[in-house]
């Protein structure tokens, strides 16, 4: 709560370049007869709500005259008072943490969000009887919606005073570290990689704490599910998102019971796009935001302009476009890596290029006093390719597929908090498709097209009761998606028959529908103890049809008997047949090869109760012990549900298996934050959060044998691991900030175990040569960020050291390529502010241009060499 209020009071501050209030002498009089008031204990019933609102209930409450500058509130909400208090104490829980200016005068008015033009405590009173305040600017940082703070890399301070393990990228760190995509950024939170086992492809795959793919990790852009998945060598999960609209990346490391975690293992990540008050300036109605990055080693170009207009005091327009074209680029040059394969050609990374082209469109109206409504499209069209170089009989070739993604998503939100503790409403609904053309088969100018499109939305509500021990906040609600995927081939016609699905690449087509309730209880007690109690129930259901191949067959097709051949034996290749009694030899005629189609029915669903539960402590107001238990469930994909086809068209051997299992994790953390400003100064401050964790999945899902009793033969399938999956580690994010310098980092260490034997209705192994990959992260990871600030903190110099461990794989067929060395990076940057609407800023990345390749990568995607990037931001 009091991470909300700071949050509050302070954006709104920061919107505020110049005010002034006008009150009435009448109302001064007023204040003075209730000066008796300010010591009374009062009822109070102030539910949690945007600012202005709150400020007026609490003058209509406590019956005394608030005065503050009007544009103070604008954006921001109040924490909820409930209870019996004296206004002092009611007014400062209201605002407790914002880092607002308050008082109460001896008159009883009371002042908020500004100085008065004298020192007294009366104020200044002009000539007609008005209160004049000064221009105060105040900075936000604890409330969720905050996209910057004080913590390691800006990230917003709610972080460190939350009792789970969440992270955020804040947009600081986003405009501040160029990256070639948007999965660069990602490797900075503690216990989370990027993987880059597709690195020819811009999708994204994050891995928490040892999960990745197949919505383990749920990926949301504006809380919109993004469960598009493509079958390869390396990552499935693949979702797209230019970083040019976005003001920070929320992390959640595990289970929750609230909106979002709905089907999803080990946690979420969410990229939350820009809002109009990103753009416009406080005294504005209109804000253009200009970017642009160019660079050495082929990063041409990375550009976008935004732009917001408040057409009235409730309704805002926000538009973007921005492109990116970036080359294939270099490789480090000093060291060596371990295998230098038709992937890289010199010291070029072939295909690692993209052109991207994103845009956004926003609206954002305030349709009552107490209700929101915003609308608005997001959309990223990248082009790529992928391939090799192939060596046939001594000649080299080029084997180049041409790629091309279009992400669409859809959000509407609507957000109703009226004046009742009862009532605090949140509504969404989206829709999202990712449309994916691939060229590496063509017939007649037809390619193969992949598709997902995911319909879904969500509703909860916040009641606030005020109890005797304590605030108690109940938040209930439900959420829904369903993910449809098609599988597009060109048609492909052998000797007359259709083997189309034959070529689709494991990319099979499915629905599968997905649905949960939940209800969370949150105590609050004397601000020092939080309990934190709730469940959820997911359910799911797949159902359809897919078709699988069988073994080759040649029917027969002609029999031609040979009377005038007695019967003998032996006969060496042929079967003697006597037919009526007389002797007979007879030949048969076969047809042209082919393997018989048969078709698989799918119809599965189940559901789970899942408990959550968080016990917080803060025996001081800047330490927060806390120990959190949740539970999981992760229901089978489109893809691991009607997985058929073959491995690029080119082998006949992948079903489904009718009898998989959804996953479950049970996940304890035991974590503490820390939280201190005016450590040692009276401006410094010091943001820690530590989180030990333990997870035991039950059912993980691979890639083992299963036997098709149809076919009659044994099929690659997904398979559910015997036995539990074990994950343990450890994660630490730290910053101290004194203003002149600053110094901060991560480390993040991680231990998993799996069990290598399978079994189920369908088959039972040793898991083995079928399984293609499973991603281990590395041990140990420890990123080093410090720097300085001059020049009344103009100019800021900084620099970066991140060391990886070794990673070690010992599971999966392909384990071997994902063995990778560690290595140490070192990267430099700097930023100066020509003036409040404009910033420069330089970054060197990989400064000893070092030759290695990324933890979750591929030993045949090494990553880029030095390269050296200027940008410049302008606001208007």
């Amino acid at each position: 709560m009091a991470a909300t209020s700071r949050l509050l009071v302070g954006v709104a501050g920061c919107a505020l370049a110049a005010a002034s209030v006008v009150i009435p002498r009448s109302a001064l009089s007023q204040a003075i007869e209730n000066t008796s008031t300010v010591a009374a204990t009062r009822q109070f019933s102030i539910p949690a709500q945007p600012l202005t609102d709150a400020l007026g209930q609490f003058g209509r409450q406590s019956g005394l005259q608030v005065a503050f500058p009007a544009e103070v509130a604008q954006g921001l909400s109040a924490n909820a008072v409930v209870g019996t208090f004296t206004p002092r104490d009611a007014l400062a829980r209201l605002l407790q943490g914002t880092g607002v200016s308050w008082r109460i005068t001896a008159q009883g008015a009371v002042i908020v969000g500004g100085q008065t033009t004298d020192a007294s405590d009366d104020g200044a009173v002009t000539a007609d009887g008005s209160l004049l305040l000064d221009t105060i600017t105040v900075t936000g940082q604890s409330e969720r919606a905050a996209s910057s703070g004080s913590g390691y890399q800006g990230t917003p301070d709610w972080v460190y005073e939350t009792p789970s393990s969440v992270g955020v990228i804040s947009r600081e760190a986003i405009q501040s570290a160029p990256s070639r995509n948007a999965r660069d950024l990602l490797d900075n939170v503690a216990g989370v990689y990027a993987s880059r086992a597709e690195a020819q492809k811009p999708g994204i795959s994050v891995n928490i704490r040892g999960l990745q793919d197949n919505d383990r990790v749920g990926m949301m852009i504006d809380g919109a599910r993004q469960s598009f998945q493509r079958n390869g060598h390396g990552a499935t999960q693949q979702t797209y998102v230019d970083t040019a609209f976005v003001r920070a990346i929320e992390v959640e490391k595990s289970g929750t019971s609230g909106a979002g975690s709905l089907g999803t293992l080990g946690g979420s990540v969410n990229f939350r796009t820009i809002v109009a008050d990103d753009l416009i300036q406080p005294d504005r109605k209109w804000g253009v935001e200009l970017n642009g990055t160019t660079g050495t080693n082929n990063y041409h170009f990375d550009g976008s302009l935004a732009a917001a207009i408040r057409l009235s005091d409730s309704f805002s327009v926000l538009g973007g476009v921005s492109h990116k074209n970036i080359g294939a680029y270099e490789v480090g040059k000093n060291g060596e890596l371990r295998a230098q394969t038709t992937t890289a050609t010199g010291d070029t990374f072939l295909f690692s290029g993209q052109e991207v082209l994103s845009t956004i469109l926003k609206a954002e109206a305030d349709i009552t006093d107490d209700a929101k409504l915003s609308l608005s499209w997001v959309r990223n069209e990248s082009d790529f390719s992928t391939g090799n170089y192939s060596t046939f009989l001594g000649d080299t070739m080029l084997l180049e597929t041409k790629q091309n993604v279009v992400n669409d998503t859809f959000a509407t939100s609507l957000d109703w908090n009226p004046h009742s503790n009862l009532v605090d409403l949140k509504a969404r609904l989206y829709y999202n498709q990712t449309d994916h053309e691939d060229n590496a088969y063509v017939i007649d100018g037809v390619g193969r097209n992949y598709k997902m499109e995911t319909p879904g939305g969500s509703i909860e509500n916040t009641s606030r009761v005020d109890t005797s021990f304590g605030l108690l906040s109940l938040n209930y609600g439900a959420e829904a998606f369903r993910d449809d995927g098609k599988s597009n081939n060109p048609a492909v016609i052998i000797d007359g028959m259709d083997q189309t699905d034959y070529y689709n690449g494991g990319n099979p087509a499915g629905k599968r529908d997905v649905a949960g309730g939940f209800f969370n209880a949150k105590l609050e007690h004397d601000d020092w103890l939080t309990v934190q109690g709730g469940f959820r129930y997911d359910w799911y259901r797949a159902s359809g049809s897919t078709t699988i191949y069988g073994n080759e067959t040649r029917d027969i097709i002609q029999t031609i008997e040979h009377p005038e051949i007695p019967c003998r034996q032996p006969f060496p290749t042929r079967p003697d047949i006597c037919i009526g009694g007389q002797p007979a030899w007879t030949e048969y005629v076969y047809g042209d090869p082919y393997y018989p189609r048969y078709g698989v029915n799918i119809n599965r669903s189940d559901g789970a109760f899942l408990p959550t539960f968080t016990v917080a402590v803060k025996p001081y107001d800047w330490l927060q012990p806390f120990v959190k238990y949740s539970e999981s469930f992760r229901p089978p994909t489109v893809m691991e549900s009607f997985l058929n086809s073959g491995h690029q068209g080119v082998s006949n051997s992948y079903a489904p298996n009718p009898y998989l299992e959804p996953e479950s994790a049970e996940t304890w953390e035991l974590g503490v934050n820390i939280s201190k400003d005016a450590l040692f100064k009276a401006d410094d401050s010091l943001r820690l959060k530590v989180v030990g964790f333990y997870r035991e999945v039950e059912d993980y899902i691979a890639l083992g044998r299963t036997y098709n009793e149809d076919a009659a033969r044994y099929y690659t399938s997904p398979v559910n691991l015997s036995g539990a999956t074990r994950m343990k580690g450890v994660e630490v994010e730290a910053n101290y900030d004194a203003r002149a310098w600053y110094l901060g980092g991560t480390l993040t260490y991680n231990e998993a175990d799996y069990p290598r034997w399978y079994g189920s209705g369908a088959g039972l192994g040793y898991l083995g040569a079928e399984s293609s990959v499973i991603f281990v992260q590395p041990e140990i990871r420890v990123a080093l960020d410090g720097g300085v600030r001059l020049f009344d903190e103009k100019l800021t110099l900084g620099a970066r050291m991140t060391y990886v461990g070794k990673t070690e794989p010992t599971i999966g067929s392909l384990q071997n390529n994902y063995k990778l060395d560690d290595y140490t990076l070192f990267d430099l940057y700097g930023s100066y502010a020509i003036n409040e609407n404009a910033k420069l800023r330089v970054s060197v990345t990989n400064l000893t241009d070092k030759a290695y390749v990324s933890a979750l990568g591929a030993d045949y995607y090494a990553m880029p060499g030095r390269t050296i990037t200027a940008s410049l931001n302008l606001k208007f």
